[in-house]
């Protein structure tokens, strides 16, 4: 299979944003010179009481060990992702992530006709960034795609933060290109089992997404940059 994809963002004047990493965060420095905090480092700023449980448990090098497996992991998949949906000859020598993105490819065949892959957004009315996986048609809708990885099965009330993500990214195309994708759609591959979740939110859920994370970010006055 071939992948589609409808043309360079940059013929409708797109410039990506660059990623810096200031004061132990992601930030993005916008074609205009502003200083936007990520998305993912908003959502990650939150309190997890379940993860400090699970620290406490595991004990901390435990802990650091694991995490770190798993963003290397998540990371490598991600780039199996994009290669495949590049129409890029495949190659990784980590054996686990080549398992979970081959369990990921049969989701991925339902991807076409692609606007963007790991493509920096940013919104001035929010004053953030972030950079999002896939703009494309998943089975011939306009779609904000992301891809995750997880050692377990996800229940949606997990996964709150994961929409708020893609509920923006969704915003931020909008807002940058005004073609308003038609739903969010975010693919886990499940590492202890052959299960490949998709969890699908149409548009119209927008506006709740983006209160959740408006008020996530009031919570935390330091992330809201000032003029």
């Amino acid at each position: 299979m071939e992948f589609y994809h409808l043309g360079d963002l940059g013929d409708n004047g797109y410039e990506p944003s660059k990623r810096e990493t200031r004061d132990g965060g992601r930030v993005y420095v916008t074609p205009q010179g502003d200083v936007y905090p990520s998305i993912t480092s908003i959502l990650g700023g939150q309190s997890k009481p379940g993860i400090e449980v699970w620290r406490k448990k595991v004990g901390e090098k435990e802990a650091n060990r694991v995490m770190k497996e798993s963003s290397e992991l998540g990371t490598a998949v991600h780039e199996l992702c994009e290669k495949y949906l590049y129409n890029f000859p495949l190659r990784c020598n980590n054996p686990e992530a080549v398992e979970v993105f081959n369990r990921l490819r049969f989701r991925l065949k339902n991807i076409n006709n692609i606007y963007g892959l790991e493509t920096t957004l940013h919104s001035d009315m929010l004053r953030v960034a972030g950079t999002a996986d896939c703009i494309a048609e998943y089975n011939g809708i306009l779609s904000l795609i992301d891809f995750k990885t997880s050692r377990k099965p996800k229940r949606e009330e997990w996964i709150e933060d994961y929409y708020i993500q893609t509920m923006f990214y969704a915003a931020a195309f909008y807002e940058m290109f005004g073609a308003l994708p038609e739903q969010v759609v975010i693919l886990i591959a499940v590492r202890e089992s052959n299960e490949v979740q998709t969890f699908i939110k149409p548009i119209g859920e927008l506006d709740k997404y983006m209160d959740k994370l408006l008020t996530i970010m009031k919570n935390n006055p330091t992330i809201i940059q000032q003029d």
